[in-house]
Parts: C-alpha cells; sequence; structure tokens
C-alpha cells in the first residue's frame, strides 16, 4: 500500500470518529427544534411548514442510522453489520430510504413554493395542508415499500455489508442510487428557477399596482385594482416570502453538501467493471466516506436562538427569518468541523 493511501486510511479515523460527532449533535438539536418550530403557531397551518416538518424528522432517522453508526464503528473498531445479517438490512434500508425520501421532499418543497407564486387561483389552491398530508402518507409508504429490495439485495460479504455481488441487484442498485441522486438536482434546480423568475414577474407587477387615472374611471379601476392587490397578497404574503427563501437556502446547501455523493455515485457507476488495486480501492472509501460525511453534514439543520427576555407575540414572519439565518450559521460551522 502506498504512503498516500496509508494517510488517507488514517485520516479516516479522524473524520468519521470526531469531525462527525458535532454534525450529529448540531443536527438533532436542529432537527428537533426546527419541528417544534415549524409545528406551532400560523405556521403549522401553512403546507410548506409541514413539508419541514417531515424533512426534519428523516434527517433524524437518517443521522441515527447513519452518522452515530459510524462514529461508533470508528471509535469502537466493531462493526455489528460484519456479523449480523438483520442488523445490516435494518441500517441500510432506513439510511437509503430515509435520504430518498429527504430528496423526494426537497424536491416537493420546490414544487409547493413554484404552485404559491402562480398567478392563477386555482394553481396556487393545490398547495394545501390536506393535500399535502395526503402526498406525505402515500408517497411515504410507497418509497419504504420500494426500499425492500434492500432487505432482500443486502448481503454481509468480505467487504462488509454490501449490495449482493449477483450481476443483477448490484447493477440495479447503482443504477437507482444514481437515478435517485441526479433526478432531484435537475426537478430542485429547475423549480427554484422558475419560482424565481414568478417572483421578479410579481415585483413588476406591483410596481405597476397603481397607474394614474381619470377620476371617471376610478371607482370601476379602484375595484379591480384593489381585487388584484389582495390576490397577490394572498398569492405572496410576507410568510410564504420568507418560507421561500428558507427554501432557497436548503436547496443551496443540498446542491453544495450532495453533489459530491452524486459525482462518487457516477464514478462507482462508470467504474464497477474495472480491476482495482489496493490503493485506489483505499483512495475510493475515502472519497466515499467524505461525500457521505457532507450528506451528513446536510441533514444538520439549524438551531432557533431566541434572544433576549422579550414576552410580547413573535410574529412567523420573523420566526422563520431567525430559523433562516440560524441554519446557515449551524450549517457553516458544521461544514467548518468537517474540513479542519
Amino acid at each position: 500500500m502506498s504512503t498516500l493511501a496509508s494517510q488517507l486510511r488514517a485520516s479516516l479515523v479522524y473524520v468519521n470518529g470526531y469531525c462527525l460527532i458535532p454534525v450529529f449533535i448540531l443536527g438533532i438539536i436542529g432537527n428537533i427544534t426546527n419541528m417544534i418550530v415549524f409545528s406551532q403557531g400560523r405556521l403549522k397551518n401553512n403546507g410548506c411548514s409541514l413539508y419541514f416538518v417531515i424533512v426534519s424528522l428523516i434527517h433524524i432517522f437518517v443521522l441515527c442510522f447513519g452518522c452515530i453508526v459510524r462514529i461508533v464503528i470508528t471509535l469502537s473498531g466493531f462493526d455489528l453489520s460484519h456479523f449480523s445479517l438483520f442488523f445490516c438490512k435494518c441500517r441500510v434500508y432506513f439510511f437509503v430510504a430515509g435520504v430518498v425520501l429527504s430528496r423526494f421532499y426537497l424536491c416537493l418543497i420546490c414544487i409547493d413554493r413554484w404552485l404559491i407564486t402562480s398567478l392563477n387561483a386555482r394553481t396556487r389552491r393545490l398547495s394545501n395542508v390536506k393535500t399535502i398530508r395526503r402526498i406525505i402518507l402515500v408517497s411515504t409508504i410507497l418509497w419504504l415499500l420500494f426500499h425492500l429490495h434492500v432487505g432482500i439485495g443486502f448481503r454481509i460479504e468480505i467487504s462488509g455489508c454490501v449490495p449482493s455481488s449477483d450481476g443483477f441487484y448490484s447493477t440495479f442498485y447503482l443504477i437507482t442510487n444514481l437515478s435517485f441522486s441526479i433526478i432531484p438536482f435537475i426537478i430542485i434546480i429547475l423549480f427554484t428557477t422558475l419560482t424565481l423568475h414568478r417572483i421578479i414577474i410579481k415585483k413588476r407587477v406591483g410596481n405597476k399596482r397603481n397607474p394614474i387615472v381619470h377620476p371617471v374611471e376610478r371607482n370601476n379601476h379602484q375595484s379591480n385594482s384593489q381585487n388584484t392587490m389582495n390576490d397577490l397578497d394572498e398569492r405572496l404574503s410576507n410568510r410564504n416570502l420568507q418560507l421561500i427563501k428558507l427554501n432557497i437556502i436548503q436547496v443551496i446547501f443540498f446542491i453544495l453538501l450532495n453533489l459530491p455523493n452524486t459525482i462518487y455515485t457516477l464514478y462507482s457507476f462508470i467504474t464497477k467493471t474495472n480491476q482495482k488495486t489496493n490503493d485506489q480501492i483505499t483512495i475510493d472509501n475515502f472519497f466515499n466516506y467524505v461525500a457521505s460525511s457532507l450528506l451528513y453534514t446536510h441533514c444538520a439543520y439549524g438551531i432557533r436562538r431566541v434572544n433576549g427576555t422579550h414576552t410580547h407575540s413573535v410574529n412567523p414572519d420573523q420566526i422563520a427569518v431567525k430559523i433562516l439565518r440560524n441554519k446557515m450559521k449551524a450549517r457553516i460551522l458544521a461544514v467548518s468541523f468537517l474540513i479542519n
């Protein structure tokens, strides 16, 4: 084994054993806080808030079945998934299903923000809590059923808990993993771009709300203008704008922290038939662990911090702004722990 490969293997102990600890702590506290905040006040009646609650819950599962298990394995040197087939299948099942569900619901959040910014009232009404609850229930059941293939296809082999070396399943797993990595990027970028485009259009329309009119035409014009104004205010309230901003921040961090994992998945698919030396395998494992560590970092949500001892009521829009600010702080902190 080369010197570089030896150094990379030694650095994995540092990355997995120590860098992931603050990521796990920030993630658990932050996601629980998010669930509490988005379940209170007027925010709980917003469909996008419901998505944020579900995503936070899923991220807790990913951190518990992925991040903490890796920390324990690294620090203790004992990997139960090498000896217990049940633990092997359960850990991979909840981790893989959690990652896919997280990406799926982030796509739905982007689509929901695109719907709420529509100029068409019927389209905007598609974004409602009742419909979103049904979507969450049905889609979660379907995705959990789909990923039962993990319980069938994963085996304990020499290299550990891995997809079966059978040609069909290993190829199927790589293709599905690659698809669930690339397709969310396309959907998220597409609908985020469309949403931003609609916001720009809204601002242009808003600048033309109060044109100069003749007194004779004023009554009819004011009536139509007032209806348009109320319609636009309903479509893009301050609360929805803050949630859109929060969504955009999530999209940025999703791209930055999930892109390495997607690149590695594509690389694994392309080179799956190549014969690799021990050094190449060690280097590949290093980048795989770093990419998955960044994925765990994406699950580490910000912590809501309330300054002062004020007792007056808090506007939900201000809460969303605080969450937005502290999400950025916590994630940047988590990334800095991972890099240093």
